[in-house]
């Protein structure tokens, strides 16, 4: 994640057991120097470069929710135990509504505006408040989301490939993946919490976001690769949609690309929804709480099946 662990929590890990050795990798070259001997690897920043190496490597904790981006031939030649961290479910989902209050009510124009030096009422009305929200992708941040909107008056339209309970329970109406469609024109705001897997590759295409009403505000929260970003941005010049917010794009546009930067009504963010003030430390406890399973001889939570892994992500 590029963060520096903490002097306490690398104490903690030490304390579990008297044989418990941690490694801090702060380089590349440091983890591939600990990689020969590391039993456990938290975080994934030189995963790739250190897998190679590994000879005792039994699990592996990300700290992303959504592990698509780790799939190698090493990661399944050696099949280690993978497990994700979908601990920042409800961060994110502040995020997102957050991102659509803005658009709805024109807070970057207005913000461009007192840049400028300019008392500008704005000559576009606000959109309408948002009544009716699809999520796509009722999982752990799913759930946070529904349950926000809930909260706040909307009727939510929740779209996940399995009917599960806790699903069901964060929204009004859940459907599944044969007929989300359908559901479009009723929404003021799609929301896309999904992986990015072969099936969710580009779901958001030019034919699906034109079945949106011409006010509706799309956000993405999940992975950049479940949109297609040049039929966004293109629909968005054309005012075929009321505004879009993402935290996530792929691929990045360079700085060169200005057409997509100055997009109309387009509000980026630059990856991050999960940050708030107590990241790091929520992390940190999250992580102890796994090693204190995995030593115990229980599983941690969150574990990934790595041939659901490799069957479901884009090569």
């Amino acid at each position: 994640s590029g963060l520096v662990p903490s002097a306490p929590h690398v104490e903690r890990l030490r304390a579990m057991r008297d044989d418990c050795v941690v490694a801090v990798a702060k380089s590349e070259a440091e983890a591939l120097a600990h990689a020969p001997d590391t039993d456990i690897i938290l975080g994934h920043r030189y995963l790739r470069q250190t897998l190679p190496h590994t000879h005792m490597l039994q699990w592996i904790q990300s700290t992303a929710a959504g592990v698509d981006h780790l799939v190698s031939p090493e990661l399944l030649r050696i099949q280690p135990l993978l497990t994700r961290c979908p601990i920042f479910g409800e961060e994110i989902a502040w995020h997102a509504w957050a991102l659509v209050l803005a658009l709805v009510r024109r807070l970057p124009a207005a913000h461009t505006a007192q840049i400028g030096g300019r008392w500008a009422p704005a000559e576009v009305h606000p959109l309408p408040y948002p009544r009716r929200a699809m999520v796509l992708g009722m999982g752990v941040i799913g759930q946070h989301l529904g349950c926000l909107l809930r909260h706040n008056g909307l009727y939510v339209i929740g779209v996940n490939r399995s009917p599960r309970d806790d699903a069901r329970r964060a929204c009004d109406l859940l459907v599944d993946a044969r007929n989300w469609r359908k559901h479009l024109p009723e929404a003021d705001v799609l929301f896309s919490t999904l992986p990015y897997t072969r099936a969710t590759d580009r779901i958001l295409d030019a034919a699906t976001l034109r079945m949106l009403p011409a006010h509706a505000v799309v956000v993405n929260v999940g992975r950049g690769g479940t949109i297609d970003t040049s039929a966004l941005t293109t629909l968005l010049r054309a005012g075929a949609l009321g505004g879009a917010a993402l935290d996530v794009v792929d691929p990045l546009p360079g700085p060169e690309e200005v057409d997509f930067w100055a997009t109309p009504n387009l509000l980026i963010t630059p990856k991050v929804a999960t940050f708030v003030p107590d990241r790091q430390e929520k992390l940190e406890r999250f992580f102890e709480e796994q090693v204190e399973r995995f030593l115990k001889g229980e599983a941690p939570e969150y574990t990934v099946r790595l041939d659901h892994l490799y069957a479901e992500v884009v090569p």
